[in-house]
């Protein structure tokens, strides 16, 4: 049975999942004594932790967007779109669902901390947008192409702009997806600008498929 089914695509999923995995869990359950930075094998993985995290969001766009070209060569990109859409809708509520204190709201103490933006939410929002300026192109892949390029480029050209951002006018529910001040960890800049590489990445492979 032949499939066309990319490994390596799935190769590198996995190992951004398992990357993302054991970054945790070593950083929780290491002793502080052992946290040297001046040791040579803790320093090491220090480094590749903290890569982990741009290699999945970058994975992330790659994926998607790859996917949702190999669509529209079967005419079934709108279902692609739509089904991006709903997932990024998803994920957004899988992480908002996943920080809510439900024992400090049973005792009757509520605050806005599960309002706190995390890399769900990010990873979500990010894929509605892609799917927003797919749209925008007139699902013309260069132009989308060209856009992704320009606009990662300008997201972290940028950055020292938006680094200290607070939009404090704005709910907490918006603020925290550009602003770190309520304790957001993953805002959408500069981390849809990974996204945006990724996917730009996707269309070359894609194109460069075509031609071959």
């Amino acid at each position: 049975m032949n499939s066309n089914r990319l490994y390596f695509i799935d190769i590198i999923r996995a190992f951004a999942i398992l990357m993302m995995l054991q970054g945790h869990f070593i950083n929780t359950l290491l002793a502080d004594s052992y946290k040297d930075l001046n040791t040579i094998p803790y320093s090491v993985w220090n480094y590749f932790r903290g890569i982990t995290a741009p290699t999945f969001f970058t994975i992330s766009g790659l994926i998607f967007t790859y996917l949702l070209l190999k669509a529209k060569e079967k005419g079934e990109d709108k279902l692609r779109m739509r089904k991006g859409i709903v997932r990024g809708f998803f994920l957004i509520g899988i992480g908002y669902l996943l920080r809510i204190p439900f024992l400090s709201w049973f005792s009757g103490y509520f605050n806005s901390s599960f309002l706190v933006i995390d890399v769900l939410q990010c990873i979500g929002l990010s894929l509605i947008i892609l799917v927003v300026i797919y749209y925008l192109c007139a699902k013309r892949i260069v132009l989308f192409s060209i856009i992704l390029l320009a606009l990662g480029f300008l997201i972290f050209i940028s950055e020292p702009l938006y680094r200290a951002i607070s939009l404090d006018s704005l709910p907490a529910l918006l603020n925290n997806y550009v602003s770190k001040d309520n304790g957001s960890i993953f805002t959408i800049t500069p981390w849809f600008g990974y996204i945006a590489f990724g996917a730009y990445i996707a269309t070359l492979f894609h194109l460069s498929l075509i031609h071959i």
